[in-house]
């Protein structure tokens, strides 16, 4: 299993500088004077900075569709392969060296004399990962931010962002900051890259390098990490992703804590869960079934090997084919019962449309006996079910630990369920498909805590997986935010 090796040599306050230490959302100036916002750091304290504002409008990648030899080509079949290029600066000067300063197109425009290029997707992707703060700084920073929301030109051409990275002679990789899962036109909301022609016109950023500040250390300061080395820096090779912390203190008592959290990928098999309504068409992670092929309920398998960045994994899909189905449930209350925002107070049978958990179209057919209170039918606080039947679960898109009331601070699976269920597995993923969390255990309950930090208004995937009392599999999947 190959991991990370990872250096650990980060940058303090308490350091004596010889060159501005920059952080996440700083504003970056440059030796001639142009600005832009810090999106990410190294731990030399080098890093990127996105422009301010945005490149001479919409511009294409080439006026040609012609396939640059000193570029790699990178896969467009699987996105992570996509995200492995950074390399933005390398590639705007080949791209410049093969067509030459024509300020027509995205390489050309850049002011790369000043050091502004076109970002690998990669970088794009780093953007993504950060676009609440980097949002923000632009605005504080008198900058344009980037496009969030379909505009004038109501389609991908308009809200796209370019990148350097080329796929083949026809296309380049791309980006869309809008969050819209259900419009395949874009992105889907976890910043996954896609291929855009070439000659197409689209929106360009310009990104910058940061050099690495000359620090020292002060000798007269302690250090202690939370691995127990009291050096300024020290070397480690963590198993698992893991959040370093160092404490550093003077003779005078006064201290100041920082952290960083590095995440460890391993190229072992991996095995996707997802989902896909009956007779609709699939394209995610990699994979593609058309609708043919899920005109059929069930499950389907895929497996495929990828190859990046020095490393080989077999990645296996299982999709469950999710049918347009009528679900019937039962439920006894002693004088109401409130469902999806209507209040019953009488027996009988309720009918609602709506989709359910896997965005499918499903009836929902309620049983309600109001019994007032001396009734024999099933537990209020229970569901029934049947041969017929299938579970319908609801499970909460938010929970709150920050609020310090107690309420609504974990997510977990509905009690009234767990007699009804066996075989139980939950696995929790952050938007760069890193497991966050793992249980088998169907009573579980989890604030978000990642290594004892809980970090606010993170937004999270979730794949459930487990089988009814009567041996059926289901398959859940959604997202929740941390607030």
């Amino acid at each position: 299993m190959k991991k990370l090796i990872l250096y650990i040599l980060l940058q303090f306050a308490v350091l004596l500088g010889f060159g501005q230490v920059y952080h996440v959302g700083d504003l970056y100036t440059a030796e001639d004077g142009s600005q832009g916002i810090v999106f990410f750091v190294r731990t030399d304290g080098s890093g990127w900075a996105v422009a301010l504002h945005e490149e001479a409008g919409i511009l294409p990648w080439s006026l040609t569709e012609v396939d640059i030899p000193a570029l790699p080509n990178y896969s467009s079949t699987f996105p992570q392969a996509l995200l492995a290029d950074t390399s933005g600066y390398t590639n705007t000067q080949q791209i410049r060296n093969f067509y030459g300063a024509n300020n027509l197109y995205a390489a050309g425009a850049m002011d790369f004399e000043h050091g502004w290029y076109l970002p690998a997707v990669g970088q794009l992707a780093m953007i993504y990962a950060q676009l609440p703060l980097i949002q923000s700084a632009l605005l504080a920073a008198g900058g344009m931010p980037l496009v969030t929301t379909e505009g004038v030109y109501g389609d991908i051409y308009g809200v796209s962002y370019l990148s350097s990275t080329e796929i083949s002679a026809q296309s380049a990789g791309s980006l869309c900051f809008i969050d819209d899962p259900g419009n395949v036109l874009y992105t889907n909301a976890t910043g996954t890259p896609k291929p855009y022609e070439k000659i197409y016109p689209t929106r360009v950023r310009a990104v910058h390098n940061i050099p690495a500040p000359n620090n020292v250390y002060d000798s007269t300061l302690t250090y202690l990490w939370n691995t127990g080395s009291t050096e300024p820096h020290f070397h480690d090779v963590p198993l698992q992703t893991t959040t370093y912390i160092v404490t550093v203190s003077n003779a005078y008592g006064c201290t100041n804590t920082d952290s960083a959290s590095v995440m460890v990928i391993d190229n072992n098999p991996q095995t996707i869960y997802d989902t896909v309504c009956q007779g609709a068409g699939y394209s995610n992670y990699g994979f593609t079934v058309s609708s043919q092929e899920t005109a059929e309920a069930g499950e389907i398998v895929r497996t495929y090997t990828i190859s990046a960045v020095d490393c080989e994994s077999e990645i296996t899909l299982i999709l469950t084919v999710v049918p347009h189905d009528t679900v019937q449930i039962e439920q006894t209350a002693s004088e109401s019962f409130e469902w999806n925002g209507v209040t019953y107070d009488e027996s009988g049978t309720y009918t609602q449309y709506f989709n359910n958990q896997d965005g499918c179209d499903s009836m929902v057919v309620l049983t309600l006996t109001i019994d007032g209170g001396g009734g024999s039918g099933p537990d209020p606080d229970t569901i029934a079910i049947s041969e017929g039947d299938s579970l319908m679960i609801y499970l909460p898109n938010a929970i709150t630990p920050s609020n310090d009331d107690g309420l609504n601070d974990y997510f977990y699976f509905p009690e009234k369920y767990l007699p009804l269920i066996t075989d139980f597995e939950i696995t929790v993923y952050n938007r760069w498909g890193a497991v966050v969390y793992h249980s088998n255990d169907k009573h579980f309950r989890w604030n978000g805590a990642i290594n004892g930090k809980i970090y606010y208004g993170v937004v999270y995937n979730y794949v459930i997986h487990f089988y009814d009392i009567i041996e059926r599999p289901y398959y859940l999947k959604g997202t929740f935010t941390v607030l």
